[in-house]
């Protein structure tokens, strides 16, 4: 079963449309597909024509799984005989605060999908426009990643932190996630258009797919009326690229490449203004950096959570010359994990910080 994560925490790039459209053409050529609904505005949940008195269970629910013995098939809605979906309401927002409790939190939305295995094809997963815990669960419980990009000069604004942010998920996976940008709303006419799409390849080394989904406004008629684009009009230049898409997901063939699952990542990163350190641990309560810098005070640096993701960061101005430093998480002291270079004393090993 291939899962497909449609993410992009910028709205307005189509992300919505090709977790639709994408998933019905998918359907559309004799594949069996669930879409997922992961957004609290249900942008999906009502493309497919379905309006929230229409269902009572949920992904709030999904992801509460185990609440009165409830299964990932009690919220699967059937939209026709290939496709199916789990819509979201707005009470989907209140599974973070529960969720940022939880052991674990960032694999929930994996574990309520894997006994979905040998069901489906594809699972379309559609994404909230923000980084956090529910897109961590989609990046964690995905094969695949598909980032819509929308022509313009601001197109390629936020790529960089969002492929840091899978950067950081792959880091902690046995097999990394496939990923692939698309080009949404391309208007053929303009030249912003072509350079733009240029620059989309040269920043992604080639990771972009060949289908490139045009302007089209049968696309945004189809989701104002609740249809996806082969019902409403399978003629469409829309429903050509949606389609052309599909035929290029199912020649693809994602890796079983491994990769060694790391407990830690990111090195700190050395800035003109000081250093941003950074310490993974979904399990932790807190996490300080201390170091020669501030006196070895256990208190005086607390790391943030960001987001609740278990990814722990903080910035700190530092000048030229060269640091040793710890991470105290819970009260235990841990050297980098991914900074092999270390000072041994007689307390253990300090990581070592350069500033050239």
């Amino acid at each position: 079963m291939r899962i497909i994560a449609v993410i992009n925490q910028k709205g307005g790039c189509g992300k919505t449309t090709t977790a639709i459209n994408l998933g019905a053409c998918l359907a559309g050529l004799s594949r069996r597909v669930l879409v997922v609904d992961l957004d609290p505005q249900a942008h999906a949940t009502l493309g497919f024509g379905v309006d929230q008195g229409e269902f009572r269970l949920s992904s709030y629910d999904l992801l509460m799984e185990g609440r009165d013995g409830l299964l990932s098939s009690d919220m699967i809605i059937s939209l026709n005989e290939r496709l199916d979906l789990i819509p979201s309401d707005v009470m989907l927002s209140a599974a973070e605060p529960v969720l940022l409790q939880r052991d674990g939190r960032e694999h929930v939305l994996e574990s309520v999908l894997a006994p979905l295995d040998g069901r489906y094809d594809f699972v379309v997963l559609d994404c909230p426009p923000n980084i956090g815990v529910l897109t961590f669960n989609a990046l964690y419980a995905c094969t695949e990643a598909i980032i819509p990009m929308e022509s313009g000069l601001f197109a390629l604004h936020g790529l960089a932190k969002l492929l840091e942010t899978i950067d950081v998920v792959n880091g902690n996976r046995e097999v990394p996630i496939e990923v692939h940008a698309l080009a949404t709303m391309f208007d053929r006419r303009t030249r912003i258009a072509h350079e733009s799409l240029e620059e989309l390849r040269k920043h992604m080394r080639g990771r972009v797919f060949r289908t490139v989904v045009n302007f089209n406004v049968k696309l945004k008629e189809a989701s104002g009326y609740g249809m996806h684009i082969l019902e409403y009009d399978p003629d469409s230049q829309g429903a050509k690229d949606y389609l052309a898409l599909a035929r290029e997901v199912l020649s693809a063939r994602p890796s079983a490449r491994k990769r060694r699952k790391k407990e830690g990542f990111l090195k700190p990163v050395v800035t003109e203004d000081g250093v941003l350190f950074t310490y993974y641990s979904p399990e932790a309560t807190s996490v300080h950096v201390v170091a020669d810098f501030n006196g070895w005070d256990t208190s005086g640096l607390p790391m943030e959570n960001v987001a609740g993701t278990g990814m722990w960061q903080r910035f700190v101005p530092l000048k030229k010359g060269r640091y040793e430093y710890k991470f105290l998480v819970d009260g235990r002291w841990v050297s980098d994990p991914d900074n092999p270079r270390r000072a041994a004393n007689e307390f253990g090993e300090n990581s070592i910080l350069e500033i050239a």
